[in-house]
């Protein structure tokens, strides 16, 4: 290659660590089968009080890995790691065709950690409120313009659009963009936004994170890594390939099972150096619009997940795919329960765009999926206004909603047994 190929830079291929050892307290998978089987029938069963629902599930799931890492460097390494699991998932559909889904999934390190019997049915009944609302809600437009995104919405936004832009092995591939290669000690995101990635932290919030860990899949320890200080990038996230500028590994080396590791969060967590509060954060929205002359602003309130592609044969983007939007009416503050719309844009400007962040925090905990295979991540952020957000129209189904009602409801639309 270095004789036929053209080389920028001479960096090397690998970089030495000391070696470790360390064997974790076993840990036990306490799952109640029998109390988790029963539990997810009574929650499912509270489904069928709406007709309109086409499916209805609750899951449980505990997952218990023990991973054993030997290295002829030295390192001995034997990490324990559990999550648990409930997910609620409810699927209608509108008038119009299109497809509406609404639920939420919560993990623990814990059993206890899940919500008990009470706040789990109240989760589900939310949903179903949600889904009826939306059935009859209005299809919003396509849409540029200021708005708000709740802790989870920035938690999603900031790992798709900044934090796979800042994993390691991207500064290297020559098939990737390289968004934010070369420009270590540049300004990249607003001087009140701090990003760090910090795998040691357990909790935030009261909740336990994905995302933590130990020691990588490279026998690495975690480090509290800061990406971006002050809107200043300084290093990327690396394992034990070396990127320039950053020669050697921050803990970030992670993978699924036997795949290769390569640098991957773990807790991503967004700070803002100059918190408002909630009541302020709408103020400003409204204000902003109608500084651009927009009839409303946006506020969306939750999100399923995202997708981006940081590629140099396709187009820089990422999306999210909203659950609950809202329209803030620009003059008299009312907000009104929109459909239909994905939130898409470029990274280097969407990240531009940012003008304030709230005084509260949130946690979206879930995983990640990437060259190395699926991890567990969680994203801890404010609610954050931007200036100007991107939606476009989802995809549109020509099918019709069910012409009968679903087996479970009798003639008179009672749910039956």
């Amino acid at each position: 290659a270095r004789k036929v190929m053209r080389v920028e830079k001479d960096i090397p291929s690998f970089s030495r660590v000391e070696p470790v050892q360390n064997v974790d307290p076993p840990l036990r998978l306490e799952a109640d089968d029998d109390a988790w089987r029963g539990l997810a029938r009574g929650l499912s069963s509270r489904f069928r009080s709406d007709p309109n629902i086409l499916d209805g599930t609750v899951r449980f799931n505990a997952d218990h890995q023990r991973i054993y890492l030997v290295t002829t460097e030295g390192t001995r390494l034997v990490r324990e790691q559990v999550i648990y699991q409930v997910a609620i998932n409810a699927v209608g559909r509108a008038p119009d065709g299109l497809q509406l889904e609404q639920g939420q999934t919560l993990y623990g390190r814990l059993p206890g950690e899940l919500p008990d019997r009470a706040a789990l049915e109240k989760l589900v009944d939310q949903a179903i409120a949600d889904l009826a609302a939306l059935r009859t809600a209005p299809v919003a437009d396509p849409y540029t313009g200021p708005a708000i995104l709740e802790p989870e919405a920035t938690g999603v936004f900031f790992h798709e659009a900044v934090g796979h832009r800042l994993e390691g092995e991207r500064q290297k591939d020559d098939e990737e963009g390289q968004t934010f290669t070369g420009r270590m000690g540049r300004q990249i995101l607003p001087p009140f936004i701090t990003v760090r990635d910090d795998p040691t932290r357990r909790t935030a919030g009261g909740l336990s994170l994905n995302g933590f860990y130990g020691y990588d899949d490279q026998g690495v320890p975690a480090e509290d890594t800061v990406l971006v200080k002050s809107g200043v990038l300084e290093t990327f996230l690396t394992s034990r390939t070396p990127v320039e500028g950053a020669g050697r590994s921050n803990g970030h080396g992670r993978a699924q099972g036997t795949a290769t590791p390569v640098a991957r969060m773990g807790n991503l967590i967004v700070e803002g150096s100059e918190p408002v509060t909630r009541a302020e954060l709408k103020r400003r929205l409204i204000e902003e619009a109608r500084k651009q002359g927009k009839p409303y602003g946006l506020i969306i309130r939750d999100i399923t997940g995202g997708s981006t592609n940081t590629s140099n044969y396709g187009y820089q983007a990422f999306k999210g795919t909203p659950r609950m939007v809202y329209r803030v009416d620009a003059t008299t503050g009312a907000e009104t329960l929109v459909r239909g719309v994905e939130m898409v844009g470029t990274p280097l400007t969407a990240v531009g765009k940012i003008i304030a962040t709230s005084d509260e925090v949130g946690v979206f905990n879930g995983y990640c999926g990437a060259e190395s295979g699926y991890v567990p991540v969680s994203t801890v952020a404010p609610a954050t206004l931007f200036a100007e957000i991107e939606l476009q129209r989802t995809q549109r189904e020509k099918e019709k909603p069910p012409v009968l009602a679903p087996p479970w409801v009798g003639a008179a639309g009672e749910g039956g047994r």
